[in-house]
C-alpha cells in the first residue's frame, strides 16, 4: 500500500520559515556580540567592522522572520488579503538602516586607511572568532537555502545568499587580522572599506527588491511562461490572455485571462 504524504499547508510552511529565521537571528546575534566584544578588547577594528556586518545580516534575518510571523496571522475584515506584504515593507525599512550603517563604516575605514594597527601579541581569540564565523555562516546558509526553497520565501533565500557571502567575508577578515599582526600597511583600512561596501550593497539590494515587489513588478518571467504553457495544455482552453504575477510575502499571486469555446456552458467554463 502506498503512503500518501499530506502536503503542508501555508500556515505550517510559514511557521517553519519563522523557526529557521529566528534561530538564525539568535545565532547571528551571539556571533555579532562575540565579534564586537573581542574586537573591542583586542583593539581589532576589522573584527568590530565585521560585527557591524553581522548586525546588518541580523536585521535582514529578523525582517524575514518577523514578516513571516505577520504573514501567518489570520485574515481579518480590515485585511481580507492577509498581511503578506508586511515582510516586504519591513525588509525595505531595514534595508535603509543597513545602507546608512554601511556608509558610516565606510567613513571609519577611510580614516584608518593610513594608520598601522598596533598588535603586540598573536591574536588567538580574534582568529578563533573568525574561524567560528566561517563555520557558522556555512551551516546557516545551507539551512536557510533549503527551508527558503521549500516554502518559497524570497527573504530566506536572499539571507542564504548573504550567509554564503559571509563565508568569504569571514575569510577576508581572518586574513586581515593576520596581516595586521604582521604590520602590513593599508590592510586594516582596506578591509574595513571592503566590508562597508558589502554592507551598503546588501542594504541597497534589499531596498530595490522591496520597492519592485511593493510596486507589483513581475520578477519571474520564466514562471509566467510556464503558466501560459501549462494552461494551454488543458483540454477546452482556446488561448491565454494576460498572465500577471505579483509577489506577496512568500507567496506569488497569479491573475490570468483564459479563452474558452463560446459553446461551453458557464459552469463548465468555470471548471477550467
Amino acid at each position: 500500500a502506498k503512503t500518501i504524504q499530506k502536503k503542508p499547508d501555508k500556515t505550517e510552511s510559514l511557521k517553519q520559515g519563522q523557526r529557521i529565521a529566528f534561530i538564525a537571528s539568535f545565532v547571528t546575534l551571539l556571533l555579532a556580540v562575540a565579534k564586537a566584544a573581542v574586537g573591542y578588547l583586542f583593539d581589532s577594528k576589522i573584527l568590530v567592522a565585521d560585527a557591524f556586518h553581522s548586525g546588518a545580516d541580523l536585521l535582514a534575518i529578523f525582517a524575514s522572520g518577523f514578516g513571516l510571523w505577520l504573514a501567518s496571522r489570520k485574515k481579518t475584515e480590515k485585511f481580507p488579503y492577509g498581511l503578506y506584504k508586511v515582510e516586504t515593507l519591513v525588509t525595505l525599512i531595514i534595508g535603509a538602516l543597513i545602507t546608512w550603517a554601511g556608509v558610516q563604516i565606510l567613513r571609519d575605514g577611510y580614516d584608518k586607511l593610513f594608520l598601522l594597527a598596533h598588535v603586540k601579541e598573536f591574536p588567538v581569540l580574534p582568529v578563533s572568532v573568525s574561524i567560528l564565523s566561517v563555520i557558522t555562516a556555512f551551516l546557516l546558509a545551507r539551512k536557510e537555502k533549503d527551508v527558503g526553497k521549500s516554502i518559497n520565501s524570497q527573504s530566506l533565500i536572499a539571507n542564504a545568499s548573504e550567509s554564503f557571502l559571509d563565508i568569504f567575508t569571514s575569510l577576508v577578515v581572518l586574513a586581515g587580522i593576520l596581516l595586521a599582526y604582521l604590520r602590513i600597511p593599508y590592510v586594516e583600512g582596506s578591509i574595513i572599506i571592503l566590508i562597508s561596501l558589502l554592507i551598503v550593497k546588501l542594504g541597497l539590494k534589499n531596498i530595490w527588491t522591496s520597492l519592485l515587489i511593493l510596486l507589483d513588478a513581475n520578477l519571474d518571467a520564466a514562471l509566467q511562461s510556464d503558466i501560459e504553457q501549462d494552461i494551454n495544455r488543458i483540454y477546452g482552453v482556446k488561448g491565454v490572455g494576460e498572465v500577471m504575477i505579483r509577489q506577496a510575502g512568500p507567496f506569488k499571486m497569479v491573475e490570468c485571462k483564459i479563452l474558452t469555446s463560446p459553446a461551453l456552458s458557464l459552469y463548465k467554463a468555470h471548471d477550467l
